[in-house]
């Protein structure tokens, strides 16, 4: 496997789990929060869609990728359809409120730093954007793998031993 593609919720492990498996297979790992926004010391600001795609053009044109994130929009199929396996990481959901707010009082303290602005408004659209992804964002990922969803593998248990 050479192009991975991890998805999943606001607490899933998706990072940690990109992180490790990239140091593991020495295969450089992208996040999908840094095509979709410019980050700016006074704030997020989105890229358009087209600089998202053109971005997502440049790691797809890679030998070896992987590539984490949450996003279920359009322009994503490009790596759903270039991607050798796609894993869709969903631990329980009491495990993924417990790491939201542990990473987010770890940030607000300085312990642990972020690529984003740690805010109690973005707290709150994490523990929504996690609560809507069982019931939205994952049927939207099986949509846009179309025919080619037997890629997806859904992991609802440890991950971190998923790839030998």
């Amino acid at each position: 496997m050479k192009k991975i593609m991890i998805a999943g919720p606001v607490g899933s492990g998706k990072t940690t789990f990109a992180k490790k498996l990239s140091a593991k297979k020495k295969i450089p790992y992208y996040e999908l929060d840094n095509l979709i926004w410019n980050r700016q010391p006074s704030g997020d600001i989105p890229y358009s869609e087209e600089e998202s795609t053109h971005q997502l053009q440049a790691i797809l044109a890679k030998e070896t990728w992987i590539i984490e994130g949450t996003t279920t929009k359009n322009w994503i199929k490009l790596a759903v359809n270039d991607a050798d396996i796609i894993l869709v990481l969903l631990p329980p959901y009491p495990i993924r409120l417990y790491r939201i707010f542990s990473r987010f009082i770890k940030q607000i303290t300085n312990q642990e730093t972020a690529n984003y602005k740690p805010t109690f408004q973005l707290l709150k659209m994490m523990f929504i954007w996690n609560h809507h992804y069982e019931k939205k964002n994952i049927f939207e990922l099986q949509k846009i793998a179309g025919s080619i969803n037997k890629k997806l593998t859904i992991l609802k248990t440890r991950h971190a031993d998923f790839f030998p």
